[in-house]
């Protein structure tokens, strides 16, 4: 129990407190049934294997109740950590995947910064006339625009569908714990 307690260390107290309450019952119960520590913790298992289970559903919950990167990065990671197959099957899809996002990304901010020193450029050193310069950036800044619509749907169906797989892998876990 104690090291099961230093585990959760990361969770919130209250959830910890809840989580661990259920464990003390199971203590006590086998106590009350005639067994020994020793039999009802082969019950449970492996400390380490609950710990990661028990976090891998809160980074899921979390994931999913506050919709940000960092959530879905720490239940990736977590998941990940449940064994080989999830770390193939669900760290490096999700690295590949967050990397082409990024990129995305990075190239419409580059669009957009492109468009406004194009006109810039032409105040300063006269490369297109005003009027070229106004309409380059205009088409640079538009495309920048349209291509961020279009990143951030992206963006969007990737949380989704990781989240989703995620919850996936969380059910086949628990089931294949129990």
């Amino acid at each position: 129990m104690k090291e099961l307690e230093s585990l959760l260390q990361k969770v919130p107290e209250p959830l910890r407190k809840e989580w661990l309450y259920d464990y003390y019952i199971h203590f006590q119960q086998a106590y009350e049934n005639g067994q020994t520590e020793q039999e009802a913790a082969a019950e449970l298992g492996d400390p380490r294997l609950i710990a990661n289970e028990l976090l891998l559903s809160y980074r899921v919950a979390q994931a999913e109740s506050k919709n940000n990167v960092g959530n879905l990065s720490r239940a990736v990671f977590a998941t990940a950590g449940m064994g080989l197959f999830n770390l193939i099957f669900v760290l490096g899809p999700y690295i590949g995947i967050a990397g082409v996002l990024f990129s995305l990304w990075g190239t419409t901010a580059a669009l957009a910064l492109a468009g406004v020193a194009a006109v810039i450029d032409s105040l300063w050193n006269g490369t297109f006339s005003i009027g070229q310069a106004v309409s380059l950036g205009l088409i640079c800044l538009s495309l920048s625009m349209l291509m961020a619509i279009g990143v951030l749907k992206l963006t969007r169906m990737f949380f989704t569908a990781t989240l989703k797989y995620l919850q996936f892998n969380t059910r086949v876990i628990r089931g294949a714990g129990k």
